[in-house]
Order: structure tokens, then C-alpha cells, then sequence
């Protein structure tokens, strides 16, 4: 019998995405990030057992997540990379290493794991989400400044060394990989460990992604030039997340979020970058983000963690909160101190990148998909997520106060980059509003295109009547 269409999708589709937005926005008021609305969101509606069939929401998942990851790729800023150089590298190995080793220590509290799975507890703590620090690097003025700088720049790195390692964590030996039939040609597969064709897959897979991420780069730089803010801009850069996320998985076995974080990392730092990243940001934000954090809630099998419920595992979650805090902490305190940072400086990058969030979160759920980690474990990530989310804000605020530095430049005093800009950034410090720079640029835009001559109005409606292409 064929698949059977249920209208009652619609049904709940409306109910997650109202119960997501509304606890997100009530999450975002309590300072926390929204997808902590989202998740709460999932809890209520699994726990309620209004949605019984969640096979229905896989592929709306499936598809937020890709989305999710390839927009973080494009996030990335080589030149950030260049300019902070090997502290940069010295404070995100350090901030991988420590963590993955107190992982991999706190998961034996727990009887009869692999080493596999004791090694997937550390993976899941390497993830750092700096979205809550930005925001308030940005509040008190100090985004621009060396910790400030640090600290993104440590992020991306972080994202990419965690992604290599969690495509070796997660890593699948098949008979339809490139590896397995590489392997195949030499010798019999089954004499070699899966270990070392994961090990092949993982390698090829990275060489190949790169080759042709090279050979993309050009090509949407060509298009970019050619067809500059045009909704094929973003059809092009989704297509390509959907093929990386594709051939990662099927063809070598890695996963797919790894395949769309190298997509989306191909096409960053470039001119329409942050055109296409806007408005795939935008169609997952709609649609398809809520649906998977949700459906991380949803999905739970909330009997299995009644049963399942034991000291052990209150003892494993506590323990895994704080070590998970604690050691990227230490380990990112560690490199600063190392690259000669001063004991506050280093204090503050410390605890910067000590927040979890989205990141964290999707390493968990592959994990639970891959059957490396069961799902009674869940309850501790997203209680890591809730908590540093939490104290990370107050923390980094109550040392900055504490530990004033002179020598940076205030963001709030940064000089605009047009009279235009100056005025609406004057305005909003006579009002005490908080000065972004993304709200400043969308209304400095505005405001200018008001100041545009008659010839100058008529190209940039020529534009717009293109971007509708």
C-alpha cells in the first residue's frame, strides 16, 4: 500500500509553528535563545500525544537542518581567520580538546558504553553557539574589540574542527560508499576495520567537496557578478546545499549536515554572500527551523525516560552540565593565557565561548538517529543548552564591568560609515535604544534611498523588478 495523505498535516504544522513562535518570543524576553522555545514547543506537544505519527515531520526536519548548518558555513569569515591567526587556532584547539576529553570522561558514569559512544559525549560538547555572546558583545560595546574579535573567529573555527570530527564520529561503512568500493578494488573489504574506511570515506569525501566547492565558488561568483540580488542567486545556493548534503551522505557515508556546512562554507565571503544567507535564513526561520527543534521534543519517547529514569542518569546529566561548562572554560581560558591574553582577557573568551545552543542540539539528534547515544541522555544536552545560555550573559557582563578596558574602541563610537548612519545611530542613543549594526544598515538604506536622484531611483527599481526573476 502507498504512502496515504493526511490533511491533518496542516493541522499540525499551525500548531507548531504558533506554540514554537510564542514560546520563543517569551524565551527571547527571559533573555534565553528562542530555539529553547522551541524545544519546550516539541516537550508540550510529545508529551500531550497530539501528534502521534512523527514520521510525517522527518523530511520538514530533515530540510531545517540542512538549511540551518549551510547558512552557518556561509557564516564564515576567512579574513577574520587570517587576521587573529594562531591565537585563534591555539584557543579553539584547546576549546575542542578539553571538552572532548571531559566528555568522553563524564560518560563513565554510565555502565556498558562502547567507546564509541563514550567518545560521542565528548563530540556533543565541542559545539559552541556564540549567536547569545555576539548579542551581548554588541550591547556593551565591546564586539569589535580583542575578545570580542577573539571570540567570533574562535566560533568558526570551532564549528569547522567540529564538523570534521563529528563526520569521523558518525561515519558509515556501506557497501554503496566510495570508500568500501575503493577498498574493494585492492582487497577484500572485510579485511579491513570500518575504522579505516570511514577513515577513507571521511578523506575522499573532503577532498572531492573541496575540489568541487572551488569549482562552485566561481561559478556563483560569476552569477553573482552577472545576476547581483536575484532570487537565482538563492536557488543556486540552496540547490547546492541539498547536492552536498546529498552525495555527503549517500556517497561516502558522512553526514549531511557535514555536506551542507562545506556548501555553505564555499560560498561565503563573497559580495551576495549575505544577500543569499538572508534569505535562506529567512525560509527556514518560516517554516522548517521550528518544525526540527520541535520535532526533537516530539520525537522523544517519553516512556523509555520514565523507565529508564535512575540515579545514574541524574547524576550523569548534573555531572555533564557542569564539566560541560566548566571545560570549555578552562580549555579556552587555557589557549588565551598561552597567546600571552591578560588573566581577565583570557577569563572573558573563557566564558564567551562557553554557551551551547542549535549546534549542540543537532550533534545530539544525529547521534540519537545513528543509534550512537540513547535518547534518555537528551534531557542533560538540552538542559546544558538552557543553563549556558543562561549564565553565560550574566557572567561575561559582571566580569566586563569588573575589568573595564581602556585601550578598545566602544562599538557605540565607532564612526559610521555614512552621515545618514551617524544620525539614526545619534537618535538612538539619545533614546537609549541598542545599536545594532544590521537594524542600522537596513534603516540607513532606507532613509538614503529617500536622498536618491530621479536616474538613480529608476536604476534601483530596474534592480528590484529584476530580483523578482
Amino acid at each position: 500500500m502507498g504512502y496515504v495523505f493526511s490533511y491533518e498535516i496542516f493541522l499540525h504544522l499551525a500548531l507548531i509553528l504558533l506554540l514554537t513562535k510564542v514560546l520563543g518570543i517569551l524565551m527571547r524576553k527571559l533573555g534565553l535563545p528562542q530555539v529553547v522555545g522551541a524545544l519546550i514547543a516539541g516537550i508540550l506537544i510529545g508529551v500531550s500525544g497530539i501528534i502521534e505519527n512523527t514520521s510525517e515531520l522527518k523530511p520538514f526536519a530533515e530540510i531545517g537542518v540542512v538549511m540551518i548548518m549551510f547558512t552557518a558555513g556561509m557564516e564564515t569569515n576567512f579574513k577574520e581567520l587570517k587576521k587573529n591567526g594562531v591565537a585563534s587556532v591555539l584557543i579553539t584547539s584547546l576549546g575542542v580538546i578539553v571538552p572532548l576529553a571531559a566528555g568522553f570522561g563524564v560518560s563513565w558514569i554510565i555502565p556498558g558504553l562502547d567507546l564509541k559512544e563514550r567518545f560521542f559525549f565528548g563530540v556533543i560538547l565541542t559545539a559552541t553557539s556564540v549567536g547569545i555572546t555576539v548579542a551581548v558583545l554588541k550591547e556593551i560595546g565591546k564586539i569589535h574589540g580583542k575578545v570580542g574579535a577573539s571570540i567570533v573567529t574562535a566560533a568558526v573555527l570551532d564549528d569547522i574542527i567540529g564538523i570534521v570530527i563529528l563526520a569521523f564520529a558518525t561515519g558509515d561503512v556501506d557497501s554503496k560508499t566510495w570508500g568500501y568500493k575503493l577498498v574493494d578494488l585492492f582487497t577484500d573489504p572485510a579485511t579491513v576495520s570500518s575504522g579505516v574506511q570511514v577513515l577513507i570515506n571521511v578523506v575522499m569525501f573532503f577532498i572531492i567537496a573541496i575540489a568541487f566547492g572551488i569549482a562552485i565558488h566561481f561559478v556563483f561568483k560569476f552569477l553573482s557578478k552577472k545576476f547581483p540580488h536575484t532570487r537565482r542567486l538563492s536557488i543556486f545556493g540552496l540547490a547546492t546545499a541539498f547536492l552536498f548534503a546529498w552525495f555527503s551522505e549517500e556517497l561516502f557515508g558522512v553526514a549531511a549536515i557535514t555536506g551542507a556546512f562545506v556548501a555553505g562554507m564555499m560560498m561565503s565571503n563573497m559580495k551576495q554572500t549575505e544577500y543569499v544567507e538572508r534569505r535562506i535564513d529567512m525560509s527556514a526561520y518560516m517554516l522548517f527551523s521550528p518544525i526540527f527543534f520541535a520535532n526533537i521534543g516530539i520525537g522523544l519517547d517519553y516512556k523509555a525516560l520514565v523507565d529508564n529514569f535512575s540515579w545514574t542518569v541524574i547524576l550523569f546529566s548534573l555531572t555533564f552540565v557542569i564539566c560541560g561548562m566548566a571545560a570549555k572554560l578552562v580549555g579556552c581560558a587555557s589557549g588565551s593565557l598561552i597567546c600571552k591574553y591578560k588573566p581577565h582577557e583570557s577569563l572573558e573568551v573563557g566564558l564567551g565561548m562557553m554557551v551551547r545552543g542549535e549546534v549542540c542540539l543537532i550533534v545530539a539528534q544525529k547521534g540519537i538517529e545513528e543509534g550512537i547515544m540513547s535518547s534518555a541522555y537528551l534531557p542533560a544536552v538540552i538542559l546544558l543548552v538552557i543553563l549556558s545560555s543562561l549564565l553565560t550573559p550574566i557572567f561575561l557582563k559582571l566580569t566586563f564591568k569588573k575589568f573595564p578596558t581602556e585601550d578598545e574602541t566602544d562599538d557605540k563610537y565607532v564612526t559610521p560609515a555614512s552621515p545618514v548612519a551617524a544620525n539614526i545611530i545619534k537618535e538612538k542613543l539619545e533614546k537609549d535604544m541598542p545599536v545594532c549594526d544590521e537594524t542600522i544598515s537596513s534603516e540607513a538604506n532606507d532613509v538614503a534611498i529617500g536622498q536618491l536622484s530621479d536616474e538613480e531611483k529608476a536604476v534601483r527599481s530596474k534592480d528590484s523588478s529584476q530580483s523578482e526573476q
